[in-house]
């Protein structure tokens, strides 16, 4: 399941609202912030709130999903 259509049905938010987390999840990855880490470290948590100081929050529940969305469909990959 993409990314977009799991936070539609986990969270039951709109369309609109999951193309914004995935806009924002983008923004990360091509920023070079995000690695593939498990779990939101403090490194992370800062360079976050270094390269989006007004909304950082979003990118914070952003990033926290998609660990959230990549542990679970790897549990379901090994069911």
């Amino acid at each position: 399941m993409e990314f977009k259509n799991y936070l539609m049905q986990e969270y039951n938010i709109s369309e609109s609202s999951a193309k914004d987390y995935v806009g924002r999840f983008n923004g990360i990855i091509n920023r070079g912030l995000y690695n593939g880490e498990d779990k939101m470290t403090n490194t992370l948590k800062e360079a976050i709130e270094k390269e989006f100081p007004n909304s950082k929050n979003h990118y914070f529940l952003t990033l926290e999903r998609y660990i959230k969305y990549k542990k679970e469909n790897k549990l379901k990959a090994h069911v």
